[in-house]
């Protein structure tokens, strides 16, 4: 994978949601183009990771499938990513911690919120974590 040139990358400053989400940006994204916000829809790669590091699975590993939804629709999204995505502009790359409560709370299985992680071993990774997961 390509690093971005340094003087594309933030500093680290991490910021905290009431929620309990929290977010840095890796790369701010063209500050001239249009943000995520309330009612516009965006696609965006992911990776999901424990919150120990372990890698669980990511859009890379599925043929590079973005996931697309609509900012706000909860239904579709965890209400964490939700809640982060809030704000980048095209081309910005932002990690996120999600807190269990604004994750998968609603299983895996229906296919939503998401995005979901594909094949057995990555949702059994998930379930098993449900209810584990201290933060």
């Amino acid at each position: 994978e390509k690093l971005p040139e340094e003087s594309a990358i933030s500093t680290k400053s991490t910021v905290r949601l009431p929620s309990g989400v929290e977010y840095y940006d890796v790369v701010k994204g063209d500050e001239n183009g249009p943000q995520a916000e309330e009612g516009r829809t965006v696609q965006f790669q992911w990776v999901l990771r424990r919150s120990n590091g372990y890698f669980v699975d990511s859009s890379a590993k599925n043929d590079n499938e973005p996931f697309i939804y609509k900012v706000g629709n909860t239904k579709k999204v965890i209400k964490g990513i939700d809640e982060a995505i809030r704000g980048m502009r095209v081309g910005g790359i932002r990690r996120v911690n999600i807190p269990p409560k604004l994750a998968f709370v609603e299983g895996v299985d229906d296919g939503k919120p998401g995005p979901i992680p594909n094949g057995f071993g990555p949702r059994r990774q998930v379930l098993t974590r449900l209810d584990r997961e201290v933060w």
